[in-house]
């Protein structure tokens, strides 16, 4: 029987080959081609970083195979990256008066501006580190450091060699100089530092220079979260990133053989480690780069809309009280979010404000807002998931910052990361009556990311859904399971056995001749269990369709297994991040928005939350913006039994793209 998956690694990366098509699309924007450039480069390196260590440290046939199949197609991507930035994105930029300096001359009138910015501000950067047959200790590189190599003369002939770094870190990668006329000039820290090399070798003949960098696993994992102080044992691990396995050695592809050996012995390297790359690497760096025509060249602008009920001036909680209230990010304003905890912590009537934060902003207004609740005399309890990745250090700033404020601040759980989104704010009338009121998302509580992600956010004051909330903090608080939770989903509760038995109603409903379908929009599928599932339902006729943006492991239309089994794959200007499960219910539909993806990590070592929607007009636009990604013809993409993306490749007629529709509709809806 034919095999009905794939390896996760190699699904993400057709995802994230989708992102480069993106960049090759010249219906896109010039500079949404450089951003979508910019997030491959960032994709790939967290790949790098987090997905790989395991294949490196393998020993067994099928890993090593595995290796082998992914580093030939990041090999692929790497090199239509080059091209679509060579052949493509460089021409344009210069047809529209904007000039990389790379390999071409530098005109003199910006020799004098180079050579000021370099020893003024550049030099103040740089490091140095010769490279001695002699020294028998390991030469060290900064995890995700950019440095170039450079092969050197000396004046008895010797060859020397030496590296230094470029300082992105703590430079703007890219540098705009003087205009010439109408021309606009923009050269990179990298090429400048090149072209100054006799400085910083004054004695030597500079024979080559190449970029290298070093990625190293920053997959860390706890091996007792049950013992000692969980936060030091956080901010170990974290300190372990700098020094931990390397993963990727990514060199240029021109550096000569024996350069290659230096690098090689100098850094302790194996050879599955050692990737060829362009002669520039983090080029994730473009998202900051310059456009001197801005805002021309970049992408249209579409600004957050209106939600009217929230625009009458009326409290939130009152309008809420009368209809529970559905937002479409970033269609619509993420002001509302902040509206909502702003208006509870000066309301004299709110008590206690409960909530859980993943990823939250860097600058974040929500963290305020808790903050001046807490100070307004108002109980705040904050669950704070310190092993949110990549986040740890902003995520716990955040929790010292509440927590000198008076903030009640539960820090993680063992074995468990809280996915969930939720809050839970008590109001107290004057007769001493209590009032809940929740807000439950797809996404984070993070205003700025919330400008990019397609996500739900959801008030509500019914009690058939804060009194489940209730539970979950209770949960949070005591790591103790109470009372039954009856009409949410809750990973570790009742979730991945409930979509269980909603799949299973589909399959009896459609051996019973009734109305059947399941449609799950995720971003990544890989359960086992939900996959066998999915697949007991297709041979049962049941429609299957999902919609999932990264990594999907099941593969679909294979005869007699997952052939009533649709996969598609959005990627377009926001990132889809809602997740939706809606099931068809003989005629009677259910439909739950969720923070949960159909993954192992998520249904079994996640607290997450899905919940129901129930409101007509709600279900309608769900239902709407849903049909809307199943009739996109120009930015989905149809998953094939074998794991590929399919682009409709025949003229277009009407074409149709749902995020653009998605905006235009809501946008009508404000004026009916």
């Amino acid at each position: 029987m034919r095999n009905s998956n794939i390896p996760s690694e190699i699904s993400w990366l057709s995802f994230n080959s989708c992102i480069l098509e993106e960049a090759n699309d010249k219906n896109n924007a010039l500079y949404e081609r450089i951003k979508f450039l910019a997030i491959h480069s960032s994709n790939l390196d967290e790949f790098f970083r987090v997905k790989i260590n395991k294949l490196l440290i393998a020993n067994s046939k099928k890993k090593n195979g595995l290796l082998k199949q992914i580093l030939i197609e990041v090999k692929r991507q790497q090199n239509t990256f080059g091209a679509i930035w060579k052949d493509n994105i460089v021409p344009e930029l210069a047809y529209h008066k904007i000039i990389l300096y790379e390999d071409q001359n530098i005109k003199k009138e910006h020799l004098h501006e180079i050579e000021y910015y370099f020893k003024s501000i550049i030099l103040s950067y740089i490091q140095v580190v010769n490279i001695s047959e002699q020294n028998q200790k390991p030469y060290f590189l900064n995890n995700r450091g950019l440095y170039l190599l450079v092969k050197l003369q000396d004046k008895t002939g010797h060859f020397n060699y030496a590296y230094l770094n470029i300082p992105s870190d703590k430079l703007d990668r890219y540098k705009q100089l003087q205009n010439i006329g109408e021309s606009n000039y923009i050269i990179s820290i990298d090429t400048i530092i090149r072209r100054c090399l006799s400085f910083i070798f004054p004695l030597e003949n500079v024979v080559s220079c190449y970029e290298i960098k070093l990625n190293r696993d920053e997959n860390y994992k706890i091996s007792d979260e049950t013992s000692g102080d969980l936060i030091a044992q956080i901010q170990a691990k974290i300190e372990e990133r700098k020094s931990g396995l390397s993963t990727r050695f990514l060199y240029d592809f021109n550096m000569d053989s024996e350069t290659v050996l230096v690098c090689k012995k100098a850094f302790k390297l194996k050879d599955n480690e050692m990737i060829e790359g362009g002669s520039h690497h983090n080029l994730f760096d473009l998202f900051k780069f310059p456009n001197p025509m801005k805002p021309k060249l970049q992408g249209q602008n579409y600004p957050a809309l209106k939600h009217l009920p929230f625009e009458n001036n009326s409290s939130f909680f009152e309008i809420i009280d009368k209809q529970n209230q559905l937002i479409h990010f970033p269609y619509q304003s993420y002001h509302y979010v902040l509206q909502f905890f702003n208006q509870a912590a000066i309301h004299k009537n709110v008590t206690e404000i409960k909530i859980t934060l993943y990823r939250i902003s860097s600058q974040s207004l929500i963290a305020n807002a808790l903050i001046s609740a807490a100070k307004n005399g108002k109980k705040v309890t904050v669950f704070v998931e310190v092993k949110a990745r990549f986040d740890e250090y902003n995520n716990l700033f955040w929790s010292q910052e509440m927590k000198k404020a008076g903030i009640k601040i539960i820090h993680s759980m063992p074995n468990l990361k809280v996915h969930a989104k939720i809050a839970l704010i008590t109001m107290k009338s004057d007769s001493g009556k209590y009032k809940f009121y929740s807000y439950l998302s797809t996404g984070n509580f993070n205003e700025t990311t919330a400008n990019t992600y397609s996500d739900f956010g959801f008030f509500t004051s019914q009690e058939k859904y804060t009194a489940d909330i209730k539970k979950v903090f209770a949960f949070l608080k005591t790591k103790e399971k109470g009372a039954e939770i009856k009409n949410i989903l809750v990973a570790g509760f009742n979730m991945k056995q409930k979509l269980i038995a909603l799949i299973d109603t589909e399959i009896a409903n459609k051996k019973a001749g009734q109305e059947a379908s399941v449609l799950l929009k995720v971003n990544g599928i890989d359960e086992e269990i939900i996959i066998s599932k999915l697949i007991e339902a297709s041979r049962a006729g049941v429609e299957v369709t999902l919609l999932v943006r990264g990594i999907c492991t099941l593969l679909p239309g294979i005869k007699n297994i997952s052939e009533n089994i649709k996969i598609y794959r959005i990627v377009d200007m926001f990132l889809e991040h809602a997740r939706i499960y809606r099931f068809a219910n003989a005629g009677k539909e259910k439909i739950y928005l969720s923070s949960a993806d159909m993954l192992s990590r998520n249904l079994d070592r996640r607290i997450e939350v899905g919940f129901p929607i129930n409101d007509k007009n709600h279900i309608t636009e769900i239902n709407t913006i849903i049909q809307l990604q199943l009739e996109d013809n120009t930015k989905k993409r149809t998953i094939d039994s074998n794991g590929l993306n399919q682009q409709i490749s025949e003229k277009i007629n009407n074409p149709r793209r749902s995020q653009t529709e998605t905006y235009h509709w809501l946008a009508i809806k404000n004026k009916e």
